[in-house]
């Protein structure tokens, strides 16, 4: 039997579903402060509060007062130097981060396996003057699109390392999912550009928080279910016991965005959908028992 479920586009609010670890608007600094006067914030040589390190303005500000200001010397780069360091190793994490680079300006970032800066290389994000931005993993292009120039916009990293793939996505535009090799040491800002203008961007309201798919809501798994393919596409057959059973498919942040009745389990249902990429929980609930299981969505 076929089902094709519409979105629901209802929020549902899921507690336990993540906890923020670090969260930063700059609000408590003083503009002119250093960032590595912070305890999770280094320099990549060590050179606190010289010019390798990066400073507290009040220039722009997504929210507030206060942002994180990097800019170059020279169109190569340069000396400043920061890293948010995580030092995170298996599990799902969601890391984002609103970015403001002026007219015929250039930004840049890399994300650090290690929290010793220069250890192990995950990727790097290029955001060119024109507006267009390239994500380069192993020396290869993994993913790219344009950003807003002259307004704030965010940069929002879904990283699985349960499942090595990262989900980025840029102005609410996700990206195709790319191999990511835990662990997540941090975040790394660098002073550059495009390497043709002088790298010049504001950073604002930092967050990283861990998901527990184990842990979205207090149940015992008590039915049996299975589904497939997944990672999917556009559609998965779901088999399972008893025969009858409501569905939801919920996101990470919470949203409900499918929802069905489910009336012939024991032989098998094809569930069509449209979603976004990304990790999402599959839930079936029948009486007083209900199950869950993870459903990641890749095109």
């Amino acid at each position: 039997m076929k089902h094709i479920l519409l979105l629901a586009g209802l929020a549902f609010s899921l507690s336990a579903i993540s906890q923020t670890l670090y969260e930063e608007g700059f609000e408590g600094f003083t503009s002119g402060d250093y960032i590595s006067s912070s305890d999770v914030w280094i320099t990549w040589a060590g050179g606190d509060g010289t010019a390798e390190d990066a400073q507290i303005s009040t220039d722009q500000a997504h929210e507030g007062l206060n942002s994180l200001h990097l800019f170059a010397n020279t169109a190569a780069g340069g000396p400043m130097d920061v890293v948010l360091t995580a030092g995170l190793d298996g599990g799902v994490y969601e890391a984002s981060f609103w970015m403001y680079i002026p007219e015929g300006s250039s930004g840049y970032y890399n994300v650090q396996e290690d929290v010793a800066p220069g250890v192990g290389w995950a990727f790097d994000v290029t955001f060119a003057f024109s507006g267009d931005f390239q994500v380069v993993a192993d020396e290869a292009n993994v993913g790219g699109g344009s950003f807003p120039l002259e307004q704030w916009f965010q940069v929002h990293h879904l990283i699985d390392m349960d499942n090595d793939v990262i989900t980025l996505s840029v102005d609410g535009v996700a990206s195709d999912p790319f191999p990511f090799d835990s662990p997540f040491g941090g975040v790394n800002f660098f002073g550059y550009g495009d390497g043709q203008t002088i790298g010049n961007y504001f950073v604002d309201d930092i967050n990283l928080s861990a998901s527990n798919p184990s842990s979205i809501l207090a149940f015992e798994n008590d039915l049996a279910f299975s589904f497939g393919p997944n990672p999917a596409t556009n559609y998965i057959n779901v088999q399972g016991q008893p025969n009858d059973a409501w569905m939801r498919v919920i996101a990470l942040n919470g949203q409900l965005v499918l929802e069905g009745q489910l009336n012939n389990l024991s032989k098998g249902e094809m569930i069509e959908f449209n979603l976004e990429d990304g990790i999402y929980f599959l839930e079936l609930t029948s009486g007083q028992e209900r199950s869950t299981q993870r459903l990641v969505v890749s095109h």
